[in-house]
C-alpha cells in the first residue's frame, strides 16, 4: 500500500512537472519571438513612395498627311523609363543616379486611359516627391523633344524635294503637260510644308505633380508583432513537445524507478521492523544483534534462584490415558 501511493505521487509530480516545463518553453518561445518582431519593425528602413501623373496626347507627325488620334501606351510606359528620359531626370536631380532611378521607379497606366504614372521610392519623403516630378518632367520634355526632331526631319525632308522638284519643273516647257504634273506635285508638297510649320503640337502635361508623402512604405507594427507570435506560436509548440518528449524518455523513466525504489527502501528501513529479529523467551522481548547473536542481559538485576522443592505425595498429577 504504501509502494503504491509512493509511485502514484511521483507519478503526479512528475506530471505537472512536466506539463510548467512545457508550458513555460512554450510562452517563453512565443515571448521571445514577440519581441524580435518588435525589435525587426524598429530597424526595419523606411521608403517613402511619391506619385506624379502625367497626360499622354496624340502628337501629329505629317509626313504622310494624316494623323493619329491614339497613342499605344505600352509604347509610351517603355519610353518613360528609356536612358534618354532618365539621363534628363538625373542631370536636375542631386545623390542619385540612372541605374538607382530606374529600380526605384515603376510606371502604371491605367486601364481604358492615356496617363502615365510615374511612382517613385526613396529614403525621404521630399526626395521621393522631387524625383518623381523630375521623371515626370524629363518624359514630357523628351517627348516634346522628339516630336519637335521628327517635324524639323520631315519639314527638311519635304524642303528638298521641293527643291528638287523646282529644279524638274524650269527644265521643262513652258505649257507642256510634263511641267503642269510638276506643278501639281510641287504645289502638293509645298502646302503639306506649310501645314506641318503651322500646325502646333502638343504631347501632354504634368496634371499632378508629385506631394511628399505623409507615410512610409514600412508595415504596421501590428504586423510585425503579429508575425512573431505566429513563429513563437509554431516554433514554441515544437520546442515543448522536444522537451517533454526528452522528459518522458526511456531514461528518464529508469532514472525515476531507481529513484522510487530508494524511497520505498528507505521508508521501509525507518518505519518497518521486521519481525525475525525479536524473539520472545518467556513473556521478555528478547533482541538480536547485527550477526544475530543474543544480546545479553544485565547482570545486575538477575532475579535470585529458588530451591527446587520435590512435590508431596497426593499432589502429584494422574497421567491421563
Amino acid at each position: 500500500m504504501g509502494e503504491r501511493t509512493l509511485a502514484t505521487h511521483w507519478t503526479l509530480e512528475d506530471l505537472y512537472r512536466g506539463v510548467m516545463q512545457s508550458w513555460l518553453v512554450l510562452v517563453g518561445t512565443i515571448v521571445a519571438f514577440a519581441l524580435v518582431g518588435l525589435g525587426i519593425f524598429a530597424i526595419y528602413p523606411q521608403k517613402y513612395t511619391a506619385e506624379a501623373q502625367h497626360t499622354v496626347e496624340p502628337i501629329s507627325v505629317l509626313s504622310t498627311g494624316s494623323s493619329f488620334n491614339t497613342v499605344n501606351m505600352e509604347t509610351e510606359k517603355v519610353v518613360a523609363t528609356s536612358t534618354a528620359v532618365l539621363e534628363r531626370a538625373v542631370e536636375n536631380l542631386d545623390d542619385t543616379s540612372i541605374e538607382a532611378l530606374r529600380a526605384n521607379t515603376v510606371v502604371e497606366v491605367p486601364r481604358n486611359s492615356q496617363v502615365l504614372m510615374f511612382q517613385v521610392t526613396a529614403n525621404t519623403p521630399k526626395l521621393a516627391a522631387e524625383r518623381a516630378n523630375a521623371l515626370a518632367a524629363a518624359y514630357g520634355e523628351q517627348r516634346t523633344d522628339n516630336a519637335r526632331a521628327v517635324v524639323e526631319k520631315t519639314t527638311a525632308e519635304l524642303g528638298t524635294s521641293i527643291t528638287q522638284l523646282q529644279t524638274v519643273l524650269d527644265s521643262q516647257p513652258v505649257g507642256s503637260s510634263e511641267r503642269a504634273a510638276t506643278q501639281l506635285q510641287l504645289q502638293a508638297l509645298l502646302d503639306q510644308q506649310a501645314r506641318i510649320t503651322a500646325t502646333p503640337f502638343y504631347s501632354g502635361m504634368l496634371v499632378t505633380p508629385a506631394d511628399p508623402p505623409q507615410q512610409s512604405n514600412r508595415p504596421s507594427v501590428l504586423v510585425f508583432v503579429a508575425a512573431g507570435l505566429f513563429l513563437g506560436i509554431l516554433v514554441g509548440a515544437i520546442a515543448a513537445l522536444i522537451v517533454s518528449r526528452v522528459r518522458n524518455g526511456p531514461g528518464s523513466s529508469y532514472k525515476r524507478s531507481l529513484l522510487e525504489e530508494e524511497t520505498d527502501d528507505d521508508a521501509i528501513d525507518d518505519d518497518v521492523i521486521d519481525d525475525e529479529d525479536i524473539f520472545y523467551v518467556e513473556g521478555e522481548e528478547v533482541e538480536l544483534d547485527d550477526d544475530d547473536s543474543l544480546i545479553e542481559p544485565d547482570d545486575s538485576h538477575a532475579a535470585v534462584a529458588q530451591p527446587m522443592v520435590a512435590p508431596q505425595r497426593g499432589h502429584t498429577k494422574k497421567r491421563r490415558r
